[in-house]
């Protein structure tokens, strides 16, 4: 039986400014949801969270709000 493969999900250019301290070419959502998601939670504008919003499962998004210690305060507010 023949398994689907998801496309790879790359990131658009324009988010490289949020990953000043990484290997922009080398991410994907694929091998970094956690470190992508965090990220442009607390950084992004409107449009990076409207892409994230489309790319991604909403409860996932809740998961990372509810349980993850890398979001300031008023990004989980």
């Amino acid at each position: 039986m023949l398994q689907e493969t998801k496309p790879i999900i790359k990131l658009p250019k324009e988010f490289k400014k949020y990953f000043w301290d990484v290997q922009f070419d080398d991410l994907s959502f694929e091998k970094y949801p956690r470190l992508i998601t965090e990220r442009l939670l607390n950084y992004g504008d409107l449009h990076s969270i409207k892409w994230l919003l489309s790319n991604t499962d909403k409860q996932f998004i809740r998961t990372i709000v509810k349980n993850s210690r890398n979001l300031n305060p008023k990004t989980k507010n």
